[in-house]
């Protein structure tokens, strides 16, 4: 739109209906509005902001045409006078506060006589089908390239997209996907497809971007399994080639039957870990294609943490021995280790609190778990008590971590001092041990 046209379109703005002006009006809190409006070919869209209180304020002005778009902001007061400017730079409106610098502002608004459109040379846009936030940018991108409407009317409208940037606060911007061949007014070139394929897109829109990639990945491939490939692994093509190695299985047929289990590329991955953890042979069907495979994948995991548990229980053992100096007692209380590592969860289950959470590194001697119980009741959790390398006690806590309404004793307190004393006496092989009074 050229200098001189958009200086005359300036004070040519339609009035704002007086049913709109009252709406506008109505209310004390702060909002922002933008009402749509034509006169002739042209649409127009005027911006208010409203402030507390109820004062109504124009700042924004916008023209819409076939020969493109102009946005003017109103400039008021001393040093610029009562005018309204064409500004160089289009983008959404930004709606000033009253008074000091507010910080982030709010850039939202609503919009009234949409439909208005319809009326101008846009009408077929398609504004009042696609959902954006930022529709006056998008209109902007429409006066420029005319054949985003194809996108929206086809079901490609994702490519579309709105981006946000700004200084201090978020201003929406409307951007086109770069696959998208905007030279072009026919759909199929647009989207770089032939009429197969675009059939075959035909309600999984959504995955023309991976199936573009893995189109070229995959050049020699029949589209519907460019398609397949696309859904189960999008950009993850390398991931598909590595399974296939290891199966022994064609792209078309794996990720086939992944698509009808309904197994994503992630969780097959895993079960092929599992497998070759357990010694598989992967290359068989049984093993690569289970004809359940979520049973299967259950199974496999519950095997695994077997004998995760049963190697963990292994060193657990081997370092039992080794934590028998930090057992202790004093008068009516202990201090015990876990005499396995199901006794370090039913220590968290009984006491409410996250101890279970330390049991495989208590078993691997990354830390150490101590049971401080009564004498006289040995095998019922009391309090709970982690021991770190330099024989510190990090942690001791009782039921719910001491937050429900029962606070630490003071004997609690006392044999946690005297405990560590003698903790520091043990690893400075100053003390020989003292073994904890066991139950009868």
């Amino acid at each position: 739109m050229k200098k001189e046209r958009k200086e005359s379109l300036m004070y040519a703005f339609p009035p704002v209906p007086a049913k709109i002006q009252r709406k506008m009006e109505i209310g004390k809190r702060a909002q922002n509005f933008c009402v749509f409006l034509t006169r002739g070919v042209e649409l127009f869209v005027r911006c208010f902001h409203r402030y507390y209180g109820g004062e109504l304020k124009e700042c924004n002005r916008y023209v819409f045409a076939k020969d493109g778009c102009a946005r003017y902001i109103y400039y008021g007061g001393s040093g610029h006078g009562d005018r309204w400017r064409v500004t160089k730079h289009f983008r959404e409106p930004t709606f000033f506060a009253p008074g000091w610098f507010t910080g982030f502002r709010d850039n939202t608004y609503v919009m009234y006589n949409v439909d208005a459109y319809r009326q101008s040379e846009l009408k077929y846009c398609e504004l009042g089908s696609f959902n954006t936030v930022a529709p006056l940018e998008y209109l902007r991108i429409y006066v420029r390239h005319p054949n985003i409407e194809y996108l929206v009317k086809s079901g490609y409208h994702h490519l579309i997209r709105t981006d946000f940037n700004g200084w201090n606060y978020q201003i929406p911007t409307v951007r086109i996907n770069n696959l998208v061949n905007l030279k072009s007014n026919n759909l199929l070139k647009m989207l770089d497809l032939n009429r197969v394929e675009f059939h075959l897109l035909q309600g999984h829109e959504r995955y023309y971007e991976q199936f573009i990639f893995c189109r070229h990945q995959f050049p020699k491939r029949k589209p519907e399994d460019v398609l397949m490939i696309a859904q189960v692994y999008g950009y993850a093509c390398n991931r598909l080639q590595d399974h296939c190695v290891l199966t022994g299985l064609s792209p078309s047929r794996l990720v086939r039957y992944l698509l009808n289990h309904d197994v994503n590329h992630g969780l097959y991955h895993d079960y092929l870990d599992q497998c070759t953890q357990l010694g598989y042979d992967l290359h068989d069907t049984a093993i690569n294609m289970p004809r359940v495979f979520h049973t299967m994948h259950e199974r496999i995991s519950a095997l695994i943490e077997v004998k995760k548990t049963a190697k963990l229980q292994n060193i657990f053992e081997e370092n039992y021995s080794k934590r028998q100096c930090y057992e202790y007692s004093e008068d009516d209380l202990i201090a015990r280790q876990p005499k396995s590592i199901d006794e370090i969860a039913e220590e968290g289950a009984a006491l409410r609190h996250c101890v279970g959470g330390y049991a495989e590194r208590h078993a691997k001697n990354q830390t150490t778990i101590m049971f401080l119980r009564k004498a006289d009741n040995p095998d019922t959790p009391y309090y709970t008590m982690e021991i770190n390398s330099n024989g510190r006690i990090q942690q001791c806590y009782g039921y719910r971590n001491n937050t429900a309404n029962n606070p630490k004793p003071p004997e609690i307190k006392a044999f946690e001092r005297h405990y560590e004393q003698y903790l520091q006496e043990v690893i400075h092989g100053k003390r020989n041990h003292r073994a904890a009074r066991q139950s009868a």
